[in-house]
């Protein structure tokens, strides 16, 4: 496990920190709300990204940067899996946590997770009645945390909480490079890690055929053309 303090890796069981002495819950969870791991609070310390969706000679590889330009982590794409499988790290190749896509549900899912393998947080196409659908962010025991209203494939959307606060916005205004797209985060009631996550699952509704046509808002949208 993690420290909560300083990022460090220490073994299970420790009742304080071998490098900072931060006394440790024991054992530590994880939430949607609040990312146990210190390096995730590191990486994403900040509220604007910009994600590029493909990084030259990477092959199914995503970059996520500061408005700074600076690298702060790759999402990189299982290329041989059963569903879509994405994992997060650091440039230097620490792991940071994983997205895993499950195709064999009754509605098509996503489960975001730390570096640890436990399950932070839920996106799931819910079914709206003649509403149509959208995709919501729940967390482990099936809440809802937050859904998206807008345009999935224009990446041009909010995310909101249940009383329609806006946690963040997915947007191409301050992005040049072709199939990139910036994230700007409003409120840290959500982890980012767990936003930038959502936003990426969503970049994978229709490329694997977790979700064809998704529902946004009150319409209904083809994910064909992704």
């Amino acid at each position: 496990m993690f420290c909560v303090s300083c990022g460090k890796t220490i073994l299970d069981g420790k009742k304080f920190c071998t490098n900072c002495g931060t006394k440790l819950d024991s054992p530590q969870k994880s939430s949607a709300i609040s990312n146990q791991t210190g390096l995730v609070r590191t990486v994403f310390a900040g509220s604007q990204y910009i994600i590029e969706q493909k990084i030259v000679a990477l092959r199914n590889t995503f970059g996520i940067k500061n408005r700074n330009g600076d690298l702060l982590a790759y999402v990189k794409k299982q290329i041989v899996s059963f569903g879509p499988k994405f994992w997060f790290e650091t440039p230097d190749g620490t792991k940071l946590g994983e997205v895993h896509g499950l195709m064999l549900t009754v509605r098509p899912t996503f489960e975001i997770y730390d570096a640890q393998g436990t399950i932070l947080a839920i996106v799931q196409k819910k079914i709206l009645k003649i509403l149509g659908s959208e995709w919501w962010l729940e967390d482990t025991a099936g809440q809802e945390i937050a859904r998206i209203k807008g345009n999935i494939v224009q990446h041009n959307f909010v995310i909101q909480s249940p009383t329609g606060t806006q946690i963040a916005k997915i947007h191409k205004k301050w992005v040049t490079v072709r199939g990139s797209y910036g994230i700007d985060i409003f409120t840290r009631d959500v982890d980012p890690y767990i936003i930038i996550a959502y936003a990426i699952a969503m970049d994978n509704t229709g490329s694997n055929r977790l979700g064809q046509g998704v529902g946004v808002g009150l319409g209904m949208i083809s994910l064909g053309g992704m």
